[in-house]
């Protein structure tokens, strides 16, 4: 005969297996890690020589600190059109959003502005589709179709006014999941790694991206550069369109300034920029390209361009005063704190006046967009003649090619540090170096390449020909589906949960020292319960069903409380990530792995203890089964109620019903006599299953029947009731055991999934 426990010692080596994984997962990041930032490092050395030889050569020439590389975006340009938005609240039917009409337009940044209640957030929601709290009317058009923006979520990065980020992981690792998880399930690694550098350097955050993000117990960055990585984790998506709530609110005017300049270059690629803004400083005030503002009770009191606001409110006879922030003052003119000797009534009449004026708008606004076409000739020519200039300054008049030492000799020249050998490689191998040789010519079309927005001229083309795929068939094709797919392809469940298995494992390394103590405290747990049950394990003591009911109650209640962590302090994450295109089953499942292996180490280390301590008869695996069903089952009520019960009631939920369970077992009479509401606890409570095997095990092995204790006859009868249900004797008090336990796990598991699925819908749109 086999090992009867063959499968036991499986599970325990794939549990070792697991930790051991997890582990060598961790030390290949940190390797990763040290690879990505030298690469990091070589790639910022050689854009910072690029740019000092295109600045000595032509002081004047409008050159960006970094080109983008991986920031294609998924279409050219996105024009979207709204008509008569309104906004009911489903609760009382009154109205907080009216008639609001407009456009915004293409490759600018655009401003929603008003005063508080005016209905900014509620607007921007009921664009995005996210307004699930009222009912949206209105119309909306997409480059002239008529859709919504929740139907081309592929298209659309849409940064909440929390910063909802990973807290566990570094600023680099968050960019580099949401563009795996947000961009073609074929995009290269090559191509995701350029994505990601370029979102860390429009963002400015190249010197903290192996820094952990950090949370208020655990500082990390400052609040500043989580604001950062907050609009970051959208910008790994490559939209089209981005949609901003208040990016700079609680940021100081310096670090609000920078971070809405970083945002404003993304309109160089085509990107449409739109952002709900309190009151900016007037610095902030002029990045804006257009304007939206709503007066209380949501309604337009100005839409279009944002130079042309001013022009308008005087027109109106409002009075600007002399040093005021124009931002400051219009936002009080809507408030109705500024006084108009024209109409004193004015200011209450704002939406009528606005409706009134609107078809006028053209004879008082000058449009400003203005190209001037002959900026590339008059760069090329400037480019050109200096480096000339320079060369004869540095020896090497009427040479047609420069070698590598020359190049190097003509650097030193223009008192330009040298790179590094990695560095000096790459830009080599970027300027066009053939056989060691470079032409002037070649020299100046790479020099007049680092004024545009990408790292090279052929790239810009090839972007403007992916970007143009996407046909206007295409669109309507796509905004016409009922149900939009991520990146215009279906992502593969397997595809979603390896990147979140891999994400949740380094989660899971960061968080030692909470596992430290959650380990060491299940252990203390095991020690002061198994010393209680001491010499009491034996059918003659009428305290062993109830030493062994507490026993599993206790490993039951640290299991259950414990999983509560595994949704209920990420949920606004879930939901953003829900909401981007994540799908729930691979988020669900992915934290579920993790969470496994600690439940198994528990079970194991808790059992272990137990048993030394307590001097337990029978098996060790006869009474680790029945422990590890106790636990599986305490942690499927721990996710469920993380899912569905309020982040502030789970601990409470969860111990509550894990008593009740428990206290099942308290009431022999109604087990035996199987009547009652005691007999259906307890034949639905796992606790009955489990306590029942470990107690019939100590009987069958400790002198059978005729051992056990006259006051403790009931009890054992109860327990043979309730564990012969599924299959009678002849399937064995394990089986039977193991058999509900599994069933009770799975379906508590499948209503957690559903409960993370359907509950708060309304914030997964």
């Amino acid at each position: 005969m086999g090992d009867p426990y063959l499968w036991e010692h499986c599970v325990l080596g794939i549990t070792i297996l697991g930790y051991v994984v997890l582990a060598v997962n961790a030390y290949l990041n940190r390797r990763k890690r040290m690879r990505l930032s030298e690469e990091s490092k070589t790639m910022s050395e050689c854009e910072r020589c690029s740019v000092e030889v295109a600045k000595s050569l032509v002081p004047a020439s409008s050159v960006p600190e970094h080109r983008f590389r991986g920031m294609h975006l998924k279409m050219s340009s996105m024009r979207i059109e709204f008509e008569n938005l309104s906004v009911k609240l489903k609760s009382n039917k009154k109205c907080i959003l009216e008639g609001v009409t407009g456009e915004f337009r293409p490759k600018r940044v655009a401003a929603i502005m008003g005063p508080s209640g005016a209905g900014k957030t509620t607007f921007m929601n009921a664009l995005c589709g996210r307004a699930y709290y009222g009912t949206t009317t209105g119309m909306i058009r997409i480059n002239g179709q008529t859709s919504s923006i929740a139907a081309i979520k592929p298209l659309r990065g849409f940064v909440p006014q929390d910063d909802i980020v990973h807290e566990h992981l570094t600023v680099r690792e968050q960019l580099y999941y949401s563009a795996r998880l947000r961009n073609e399930e074929d995009t290269p690694p090559a191509m995701i790694n350029n994505i990601v550098e370029d979102v860390l350097n429009v963002m400015q955050l190249l010197d903290v991206q192996h820094s952990l993000v950090g949370d208020v117990e655990k500082r990390g960055i400052s609040g500043g550069q989580r604001k950062r990585v907050n609009i970051g984790l959208e910008l790994a998506a490559r939209p089209t369109i981005l949609m901003l709530d208040e990016p700079t609110s609680g940021l100081d005017a310096s670090t609000a300034l920078e971070i809405i300049r970083s945002v404003k270059r993304l309109t160089a690629i085509g990107m449409t920029v739109v952002m709900v803004v309190h009151q900016p400083r007037y610095s902030l005030f002029t990045l804006f390209d257009d304007l939206l503002l709503l007066g209380l009770g949501g309604r337009t009191v100005y839409s279009g361009k944002s130079e042309g606001a001013l022009p308008y409110f005087r027109h109106l006879g409002f009075q600007m005063p002399q040093h005021e922030n124009p931002a400051d003052w219009v936002v009080d003119v809507i408030s109705g704190k500024v006084w108009n000797e024209k109409d004193p009534t004015l200011s209450r009449k704002l939406p009528e006046a606005w409706a009134e004026f609107m078809p006028n708008l053209t004879a008082l606004l000058i449009d400003l967009e203005m190209q001037d076409t002959a900026e590339e000739q008059i760069d090329s020519f400037a480019f050109t003649m200096a480096l000339d200039a320079k060369l004869s300054s540095a020896g090497y008049k009427d040479i047609d090619d420069l070698s590598q030492e020359q190049f190097l000799s003509f650097l030193e020249f223009l008192q330009i540090q040298k790179p590094s050998d990695a560095a000096w490689a790459h830009l080599t191998e970027r300027m066009g170096f053939e056989d060691g040789f470079i032409s002037q010519q070649r020299l100046v079309s790479f020099l007049l390449g680092l004024t545009g927005s990408f790292s090279s001229q052929d790239e810009a083309e090839d972007v403007a020909s992916e970007a143009s795929n996407m046909t206007k068939q295409r669109f309507i094709s796509w905004i016409r589906r009922k149900k939009p797919r991520l990146g215009g392809h279906h992502q593969r469940f397997l595809f979603q949960y390896l990147i979140l298995l891999h994400q949740n494992s380094l989660r899971w390394a960061r968080d030692w020292k909470h596992k430290l103590i959650s380990t060491c405290l299940s252990m203390f747990t095991a020690a002061v319960f198994g010393t209680q049950c001491k010499q009491k394990l034996i059918p003659e003591n009428i305290l062993c069903p109830g030493k062994i009911s507490t026993s599993q109650l206790a490993l039951g209640l640290v299991c259950g409380v414990v999983s509560l962590q595994i949704f209920s302090l990420d949920r606004p994450l879930f939901w953003r990530e829900s909401a981007s295109g994540v799908g729930v089953a691979a988020f669900y499942w992915a934290r579920l792995t993790v969470a496994l292996f600690d439940v198994l180490v528990w079970c194991y280390l808790y059992a272990t203890v137990w048993v030394s301590f307590a001097q337990a008869p029978c098996s060790f695996w006869l009474w680790l089964i029945p422990f590890r069903m106790t636990a599986l089952c305490a942690s499927g009520v721990g996710v469920f109620m993380s899912t569905v019960v309020p982040k502030q009631s789970t601990t409470l939920a969860t111990t509550v019903l894990l008593l009740v369970m428990g206290g099942a077992l308290s009431d022999p009479e109604s087990i035996a006599e199987s009547e009652g509401l005691g007999s259906a606890l307890a034949f639905l409570s796992p606790f009955t299953w489990t306590a029942g095997e470990n107690y019939l095990a100590v009987i069958e092995v400790s002198g059978g029947e005729e051992a056990v204790d006259f006051f403790a006859i009931p009890i054992m009868e109860g327990y043979q009731k309730i564990l012969q249900c599924l299959g009678g004797s002849a399937l064995g008090y394990l089986h039977s055991a193991s058999i509900f336990c599994s069933i009770f796990g799975v379906i508590l598991l499948m209503f957690g999934y559903f409960g993370l699925r359907f509950v708060h819908r309304g914030k997964q749109a």
